[in-house]
């Protein structure tokens, strides 16, 4: 039964609910781990009475960090000076904290402003801020502001970004995934989450997480601070790796700061970096910049090793390709001319050629793959493997797209490959688990595109060999089965199907697109490429 309903208030403790829920599973989840202060901080949340903690929650959603008291207005939280005065005795917030003077200001309105500061002329608030700002220091700014008004802002902000992490395995999320569910809106799958599952097993892994983050957070500031490329560059080479995440965060990071040094001609700094990078492109733009810099032989021999072991499909694609012209599997082609100006959604136009004669063309791109393979493996997406679900809101595990998924799950793959080897274990399978778990989130799943019809009609028309094998490549190459798959799905009748790709007459196939060809090639699948040609002037 949803805890909320829409255009109606919720109840007076929902929020605080959600704060202690998030609080309360951190210090059972994680009281090991934490430090003196971090566990003072999570102590002093529980000791606050109900309404300072009804408020500090909805502070906590507020955009800041700094919020003018004036519009705090919470009919559930009583006596708001009390409260706040509670907070800030608990170390939980400050009240007119000092700030920078351009910062302060921007609490203020343009007729606030001109009140406040008299003097100055007349003029759009962006000038009134810089000539305010020009004549005052910070001392005397926030002196004469808390005068005129009084801010708060939350003390410890790095504790709810850590809180954040431990409880939702990120930073990004916040309290208002309560909301989606509590109304409603999203069905998550029931998962075991307790201290066994749990993302960081010592100190030592959070640490180095947290260290590792930063670094990888200043890795996206380098276009503001192009100084800090080479000391990040040193700190993540030289940090050590205890951990799957550990490993996936600092290659991202290494992949983005190789990238950066290249631009900028920087390529024995960038080869620095993709060599300690275990994650694609980082091998594929070694062998491009060795080639490019005149190292023939390390480059063809690094493009050697990607031949005999590659890393996933994308490297396997490129070292097949590159430096051979014309390289690679080419799809079927059939040239239509257009005998008129390109139709603006020309996927339905292509998929009203293809049926002229009957058949149904279904416009499901990767949802197709995608949808089947949840469907497919759904025990497998959701099984219980250590740090993969950290909160009660996850359409996927944290590592699903991650390069190992499949291989820290092989043993499970296999298990789930034996039930769907069988064609009427297949079927079965997969319209029982559609039916099992209609609309719970998933993030493979479409169940808008996935409609029953949909799936009993594929189930119909393609054959079992194509799409035990279809899902078996989806689930084992996940990063790369995100995107690529032709855009119509064209079923003709029993064993009649294509898959179609559309091309315009200015499109041409992106590399994604010729990795699924090569690969429904092996399947044996029918596949094809409808060109359209302009119209002849």
């Amino acid at each position: 039964m949803p805890q909320l309903r829409p255009n109606t208030p919720p109840p007076p403790d929902y929020y605080r609910n959600n704060l202690l829920r998030v609080v309360e599973f951190v210090a059972h989840t994680y009281a090991d781990l934490l430090n003196p202060r971090e566990l003072l901080y999570l102590h002093s949340v529980t000791q606050v009475s109900r309404d300072a903690q009804r408020l500090l929650a909805r502070l906590i959603s507020r955009k800041g960090p700094r919020i003018r008291e004036d519009r705090l207005n919470y009919t559930e939280v009583g006596c708001l000076q009390t409260q706040l005065q509670q907070l800030e005795q608990q170390g939980l917030i400050d009240r007119n904290p000092a700030a920078p003077a351009d910062r302060l200001l921007m609490l203020c309105t343009k007729d606030e402003l001109v009140a406040w500061f008299p003097g100055f002329a007349r003029s759009s608030k962006a000038v009134l801020l810089g000539d305010i700002v020009t004549r005052y220091s910070d001392v005397q700014l926030h002196t004469r502001l808390s005068a005129c008004l009084n801010w708060v802002s939350i003390r410890q902000a790095g504790m709810l970004d850590l809180l954040r992490l431990l409880y939702f395995g990120d930073s990004y999320r916040d309290l208002s995934a309560f909301v989606l569910e509590d109304l409603g809106l999203v069905r998550y799958e029931p998962y075991v989450i307790d201290r066994s599952n749990r993302q960081f097993d010592h100190r030592d892994d959070l640490d180095r997480y947290l260290t590792l983050r930063s670094a990888r957070d200043l890795s996206h500031r380098l276009a503001d601070f192009p100084q800090l490329a080479a000391e990040v560059t040193t700190q993540l080479l030289h940090q050590p790796c205890e951990t799957r995440i550990e490993q996936r965060t600092r290659d991202r990071a290494l992949n983005r700061l190789g990238h950066w040094h290249e631009r900028l001609g920087e390529l024995d700094s960038a080869l620095a970096c993709y060599a300690g990078s275990n994650t694609h492109p980082a091998r594929e733009r070694s062998v491009r910049i060795l080639k490019k810099t005149g190292q023939v032989q390390r480059s063809e021999c690094l493009q050697q090793q990607l031949i005999e072991a590659p890393r996933c499909a994308e490297e396997e694609d490129f070292a097949q390709r590159f430096g051979k012209r014309g390289g690679g599997v080419k799809p079927p082609i059939t040239s239509v001319r257009l005998d008129c100006a390109t139709p603006e959604r020309i996927e339905d136009h292509a998929a009203q050629l293809l049926t002229a004669n009957g058949g149904v063309a279904l416009h499901l791109e990767n949802n197709l793959p995608l949808s089947l393979t949840a469907l497919a493996y759904w025990p497998v997406i959701f099984a219980e493997v250590p740090g993969a679900f950290t909160n009660p809101f996850q359409s996927a595990p944290v590592d699903l797209f991650w390069p190992d998924f499949a291989r820290t799950r092989a043993t499970l793959i296999a298990e789930q490959d034996r039930i769907l080897a069988d064609p009427l274990g297949f079927r079965r399978e997969l319209t029982s688990t559609w039916q099992a778990k209609s609309d719970t989130a998933n993030a493979l799943m479409s169940w808008r595109a996935m409609s029953a019809e949909v799936l009993h009609t594929i189930l119909h028309c393609i054959p079992h060999t194509i799409l035990f094998s279809l899902v078996g490549h989806v689930i084992r190459n996940l990063p790369m089965a995100r995107t690529g798959f032709p855009d119509l799905t064209v079923l003709y009748g029993p064993g009649q199907y294509e898959f179609v790709e559309v091309k315009g007459p200015t499109d041409q196939l992106q590399p994604a697109q010729r990795i699924w060809f090569k690969h429904l090639t092996r399947l044996g699948a029918n596949g094809r490429v409808l060109k359209f040609q302009a119209q002849a002037r």
